[in-house]
């Protein structure tokens, strides 16, 4: 779990106020992935199927470019 504490304005020697601390406290939990993380563990899922889903993950984004480099030569202007 990330810490922050709050900082200190070198001028006034006034804390930062709260909104921006919880900002920064969100933001360095999203950096570490811990959100993303709990949802992913939310609900079992079957190694089978990770890995299914990875392959089909593959074969769409080949497809796409395939699709793409076909498309790009369609008609060009020269």
């Amino acid at each position: 779990m990330p810490s922050v504490k709050p900082r200190l304005n070198p001028k006034n020697r006034m804390e930062e106020p709260f909104d921006r601390l919880l900002r920064r406290f969100k933001k360095e939990c999203d950096n570490a992935g811990i959100v993303q993380e709990v949802r992913d563990r939310q609900y079992h899922e079957k190694p089978n199927d990770t890995k299914n889903q990875k392959n089909q993950d593959l074969k769409r984004k080949k497809k796409l470019d395939l699709k793409r480099r076909n498309n790009a030569n369609y008609r060009k202007i020269r």
